[in-house]
């Protein structure tokens, strides 16, 4: 991999420099912006480090809006006009930990070096001043050319500092690429236990970026047991063989390969990790051996929901993961009828998003399932097209007959009205009757009359 790729912060990075230093302080980029560039991405956001303590760093920006909710542990957020904040964070060094969290007390220093030698990897360990150069004193530019992801100093003292350091071990390899170093891996398996003590919050957010990372399949296949520590709801996967004609991989070997086949996006990437999580406990045999699952998606579906409940998800996200989720194995054609119920309870996107589930997870089969079932996924996606390119009824409020309507047959307000429209809604969904005025008015007449 080639590394010295230039390093180029944006203006407005350079004057937050220039500002503290004219203020006697030193001032440099540091972190995931050096590493990103030195890797020739584009790095998401830059984080400034310095040697002027909170209130001094305050003084040096008298005009700008600043955040101070992290003051106490050194950093002040400005909040420029336009772009992202900029985390500007005092040289700390090392403290000590007994929660496995937190540090017992924030030490700052005045030496950039301090500040480095704290820090969980060498690759995120680095600085970078636009006169000055890289401060490197850890290897940080040798194992980026490497492809390594090593801890700074001792790798089980930093993961017993904090233990989401393990989880963002493993998310940096997964989304960097980075195979990690033989000693910091060691440490991952012996601290992993470390991770049941993180607050849900945190495990949620680095385990969504690890999911959405190129490499998270093979990270989740070499570190199955540590992710099995937090989510023990997936360990039976990794046991359970799927002796079927359509399956030529473990269920947990299936659900890695769906991974791979699906786009990195955070509910699809959820949603294709937990589709088959309910199947171990559905297994039964019949008479000739031949495996079967049957009722695992609302299995699955249900798992998943108090999974992702337990990780604090939002309502939202919970079921809209939970219900692709449950109905990834629906029958293929979808019918008509199946798709404008889909549409109408969860809408296009999330349509769109279960074929994308349903071709994920058909390319992790037996060879052979992928081709012969995806016409029938096409054909879903082009009738789910022409249902919306007509314009379908998809809720009773698409009816072509409203409440005013029916008050004019003589239907008063209230539940019973409530009651018929969405029986004319059920019609229309059935087929039995198209969604024209004239045609309900006379199923309701029709109604009436056998009533």
């Amino acid at each position: 991999m080639e590394a010295n790729f230039p390093i180029c912060p944006p203006e407005e990075i350079l004057e937050i420099i220039r500002r503290l230093e004219s203020a006697g302080f030193e001032a440099w980029c540091v972190g995931g912006c050096v590493r990103d560039s030195l890797l020739g991405k584009t790095p998401y956001d830059w984080d400034v480090t310095t040697s002027a303590l909170p209130q001094e760093t305050k003084s040096c920006f008298p005009e700008e809006r600043l955040l101070e909710v992290g003051a106490l542990h050194g950093t002040i957020t400005l909040l420029p006009p336009k772009g992202r904040p900029v985390e500007i964070t005092t040289f700390r060094r090392e403290g000590t930990y007994t929660d496995g969290r937190h540090p017992d007390q924030v030490i700052f220093s005045t030496h950039l070096e301090d500040d480095l030698s704290r820090r969980d990897f060498t690759v995120n360990a680095m600085a970078y001043h636009p006169s000055r150069g890289l401060v490197d004193l850890f290897g940080g530019q040798e194992d980026l050319q490497l492809g390594l992801l090593r801890c700074v100093g001792n790798p089980a003292r930093r993961f017993s500092e904090d233990a989401l350091r393990i989880l963002r071990c493993l998310r940096f390899s997964a989304t960097l690429g980075l195979q990690v170093e033989k000693s910091t891996a060691q440490a991952l398996w012996e601290k992993k236990k470390l991770l049941l003590g993180l607050s849900p919050q945190r495990v949620r957010e680095e385990l969504t970026k690890l999911l959405c990372g190129n490499k998270a399949p093979d990270i989740l296949r070499n570190y199955g047991e540590i992710f099995f520590t937090l989510l023990p709801e997936l360990a039976p996967m990794a046991t359970c063989a799927q002796e079927t004609p359509y399956h030529c991989y473990n269920v947990w070997e299936h659900t890695l390969h769906a991974l791979e086949h699906i786009l990195p996006a955070s509910d699809l990437r959820w949603a294709a990790l937990l589709h088959d999580v309910g199947k171990p406990s559905k297994k039964i045999y019949s008479p000739d051996g031949v495996a079967h699952f049957y009722g695992h998606p609302p299995e699955s579906g249900k798992l998943a929901r108090a999974i992702l409940t337990r990780l604090r998800f939002s309502n939202r996200e919970i079921q809209w993961i939970g219900n692709l989720v449950d109905h990834h194995e629906d029958s293929l054609p979808m019918t008509d009828k199946a798709l404008r119920k889909l549409l109408g309870t969860w809408g296009e996107r999330f349509v769109f998003r279960l074929f994308q589930l349903m071709e994920a997870d058909m390319s992790a089969k037996a060879p052979g399932v992928f081709e012969r079932r995806m016409p029938d996924v096409e054909e879903s996606r082009r009738r789910a097209r022409a249902i919306l390119e007509r314009g379908d009824c998809l809720h009773v409020r698409d009816l072509a007959l409203h409440g005013q309507d029916l008050k004019g047959l003589g239907i008063a307000p209230g539940p019973a009205m409530g009651q018929l429209l969405n029986r004319l809604f059920d019609a229309v969904q059935d087929g039995l009757v198209p969604n024209e005025k004239e045609a309900l008015t006379q199923l309701v007449r029709q109604w009436e009359k056998t009533s």
